[in-house]
């Protein structure tokens, strides 16, 4: 029974490791360069976990995503847009045509608003 508790921890942290994984690197670059074309801007909040977690579903590509800082305590902030835009609540995707999508979209939600093709992860 004690030679079965390493294992178990090893095969647990594995689990844990494998569940909270994103995307792989520049997987989404494309969709994430797509929707910045397409005009989307997303409204959030350096300390929202709405945002963070959409955020983690672009995986490293959110960096292509056209964001906008809402706390003036954030990096590179733009508190100003945010009360332009009428930002009620993080996070908040704008679009072209003046829609707009809450919470946690999902990237099929941002897809189908875009027209952005959406890979699929295997």
């Amino acid at each position: 029974m004690n030679n079965l508790l390493p294992i178990l921890g090893i095969t647990l942290l594995i689990l844990i490791s494998g569940c909270s994984s994103g995307p792989p690197p520049g997987f989404y670059d494309n969709f994430a360069k797509c929707t910045a074309e397409k005009g989307a801007v997303m409204y959030g909040a350096y300390w929202c976990l709405h945002c963070e977690k959409v955020k983690k579903q672009f995986g490293d590509s959110f960096r292509y995503v056209n964001y906008v800082e809402c706390d003036p305590k954030g990096e590179n902030a733009k508190p100003e847009l945010c009360i332009e835009n009428n930002i009620e609540e993080y996070a908040t995707f704008i679009f072209a045509d003046g829609s707009r999508l809450t919470g946690e979209p999902t990237l099929k939600q941002i897809a189908d608003k875009t027209g952005c093709t959406l890979p699929e992860l295997e």
